[in-house]
């Protein structure tokens, strides 16, 4: 958080040396999750913009995104100006509520020239209330190529070798578990199991069925979600599937899981998790070759392993036009190429050539969105923010410690959307 505020602060200064006549005293907040390095990332998009308009922009990250926006919003007095919302689910309820202001015209015409049309409402006439932004892909699957070589191991190419892997690793070295698996994120704390289960719902039962679970017109107690758990809880869970066991899995931050994979006695030979991970590697980790990357695969070895995506979407809840003029510029190209060019950004822009990116890691991630295989949302970020984004986090981490057991878990899930289905009508 301070290298974060550290950067906004000196975007701040750029803005006051910018020697723009059209200046103003105006500064726009932007709210998101970024911290850290993505937050030093983000902000170095900025400073041109100062430098061209005079106006001034604040970032400020949080740990606790969705909570601190929510209150944020219910002040009536803090909320942001521009906020970059991760769950689609809280964008559709703030829009519900008459939280967000529309594009402008001159947003709405860059977001439409510079995005796949089915990613966007492309209804004619119909107002925009956010933009994707940011992308990151869940269903990746990192390894050490070396360490594969040398146990003889080889990337299945079905989720049945994957089981079969499993537990070859399992009985091949006991020191070596297959997998790196934690949880461990504050308030958030459950989402890195929901990912999991999501991949196994959208492999095992498909796009159809995913999409119909995601929009809370299949419950959890469906014998296709219950599969995908039950998959789970056998291939990675289970005794002796996760370096570390059930307690580091509780207690153990996410982004520290992987850290066995990387260790010089291996304690994983496969970490499940998002592209963003590359940004836990230990500092000088080539991906390619010290660590690499296999999409978790399908049923069908024949057939393009489906995407689990998550995304980065903006919103604006000003209707200044200051805000919409910086709007138009982070939606457009200009407004995320200096990140692509730092390495760690990848989005849907269909205007930003691949060369752009600055890492053949990001180019393979962003060509993966390319290649025509099935991708879906989130399911969780999808679902209502209440169920999703917070009740199937407490949830899936209470069944996981067995505080619960699977059928209170479902059933817990679903009389939550029933409630919710009663509350609407």
């Amino acid at each position: 958080m301070r290298r974060a505020l550290l950067a906004a602060a000196c975007l701040i200064a750029v803005g006051c040396s910018g020697g723009n006549d059209d200046a103003t005293d105006r500064v726009i907040d932007i709210f998101g999750p970024y911290r850290t390095g993505e937050a030093d990332d983000f902000v170095a998009a900025l400073p041109q913009f100062e430098l061209d308009t005079g106006i001034r922009v604040r970032y400020t990250g949080s740990a606790d995104f969705v909570r601190d926006l929510n209150q944020r919003v219910e002040s009536g007095v803090s909320a942001p100006d521009i906020a970059i919302v991760p769950q689609p689910g809280l964008v559709d309820e703030l829009a519900g509520d008459g939280r967000l202001v529309a594009f402008d015209d001159a947003t709405t015409a860059v977001v439409r020239e510079n995005y796949p049309a089915d990613l966007i409402d492309s209804a004619a006439g119909a107002s925009l209330y956010a933009a994707p932004f940011r992308a990151s892909i869940k269903s990746l699957v990192w390894y050490r190529p070396s360490m594969f070589e040398e146990q003889g191991w080889e990337v299945p190419s079905t989720l049945d070798e994957l089981s079969e892997l499993v537990e070859q690793i399992e009985a091949d070295d006991g020191a070596i578990a297959p997998w790196c698996f934690a949880m461990e994120s504050g308030s958030a704390t459950g989402w890195a199991a929901t990912d999991w289960v999501e991949d196994l719902v959208l492999r095992q039962a498909g796009p159809d069925v995913y999409d119909e679970w995601a929009a809370g017109d299949r419950g959890f107690d469906d014998p296709a979600i219950r599969t995908a758990l039950t998959t789970f809880d056998e291939l990675v869970i289970s005794e002796g599937r996760t370096a570390g066991g059930l307690r580091n899995i509780l207690q153990t931050e996410v982004s520290r899981a992987g850290e066995p994979l990387f260790a010089d006695e291996p304690g994983c030979a496969m970490y499940k998790q998002a592209s963003f991970a590359e940004s836990w590697f230990p500092d000088g980790t080539a991906v390619g070759d010290d660590v690499d990357f296999f999409v978790l695969p399908g049923t069908d070895g024949d057939e393009p392993a489906p995407l689990v995506a998550a995304g980065d979407s903006l919103v604006q809840f000003s209707d200044d036009p200051e805000v919409h003029r910086l709007m138009a510029h982070l939606v457009s190209p200009d407004g995320s190429r200096r990140w692509a060019g730092r390495g760690g950004f990848y989005s849907a822009l269909t205007t930003v050539d691949l060369d752009t990116y600055y890492t053949d890691t990001d180019r393979q991630f962003a060509e993966l969105f390319r290649d025509g295989r099935e991708a879906r949302f989130d399911a969780s970020d999808v679902m209502p923010s209440s169920i999703g984004s917070d009740l199937l986090w407490r949830e899936i981490t209470s069944w996981i410690s067995g505080t619960t057991t699977l059928d209170e878990f479902v059933a817990i899930m679903d009389a939550a959307y029933a409630d919710a289905d009663a509350d609407q009508s």
